[in-house]
């Protein structure tokens, strides 16, 4: 009978020996499906960092948003989304990566003021896209100013117009001075030329005024001449005569 009692006694011992080790085991086999998939996701990269931070208050926009990773994401279409309180996209596109960093230039003037979300997305180096969200504050900008018309009609020029003009009226009050000038001289020249002409005439006029003397005395002194021939002749032809007649009556 003893022997019995020491073979149930065992039984019961194995038993317990073989639940522990199965538990055991499945404990072993839990952690090392746990350590298996935890590598894989401890491989990837994460980010360490950003410009704004998560959260931060700015007094003025931002002049791009820059994502700072443990290690250097693969150049293969990273994306980043940058969107108001609303919901309104405000910017978006393909970051440059420079090593470790990823980094978006923003467009300032569109960030008027209030909270805004980014939205990122990057592939690491282990091939494995990772994304994630941050946010910032920029404080209430003022409005922008509007930029001055164009003077209407009427109103006074700008400076560089009035410049313009003032040049103008002085090249064209050159220009009629000039031509006063130039008008001034014709006449003046043609002044002097008729002037210089009158003079060079007079000589000839003088000179036929002479010739013209000369020619009357000329005439006058041929007819005195003549005259005085006719009376000769005349006298003789009467002494002729007297005596003929005288001749006869003796």
């Amino acid at each position: 009978m003893l022997p019995a009692r020491t073979l149930t006694a065992r039984r019961p011992a194995s038993k317990l020996v073989t639940v522990i080790l199965a538990l055991l085991g499945a404990l072993a086999l839990t952690v090392a499906l746990a350590t298996a998939s935890a590598l894989p996701a401890q491989a990837h990269d994460r980010l360490v960092g950003s410009d704004p931070a998560d959260g931060a208050q700015l007094d003025a926009p931002p002049a791009a948003i820059t994502l700072s990773f443990n290690t250097e994401p693969l150049a293969v279409e990273p994306q980043v989304v940058v969107t108001d309180a609303a919901g309104t996209v405000v910017a978006q596109g393909a970051p440059t990566i420079d090593g470790t960093s990823a980094t978006l230039p923003l467009d300032a003037a569109a960030l008027t003021g209030g909270t805004y979300s980014v939205a990122w997305r990057v592939v690491s180096s282990d091939g494995h896209p990772i994304e994630g969200t941050l946010s910032f504050g920029v404080a209430e900008q003022p409005a922008a100013q509007p930029a001055p018309s164009e003077s209407s009609p009427g109103e006074e020029g700008t400076p560089d117009e009035s410049a313009s003009s003032s040049d103008a009226d002085a090249v064209d009050s050159t220009d009629a001075t000039q031509d006063a000038d130039a008008s001034d001289g014709s006449d003046a020249t043609e002044d002097a030329a008729t002037t210089d002409d009158g003079g060079s005439a007079l000589p000839i006029v003088v000179g036929a005024v002479a010739v013209l003397g000369v020619a009357g005395v000329a005439t006058a002194l041929v007819l005195r001449r003549r005259g005085s021939g006719d009376d000769g002749a005349s006298g003789a032809d009467g002494a002729s005569g007297d005596d003929g007649a005288e001749g006869r009556r003796g």
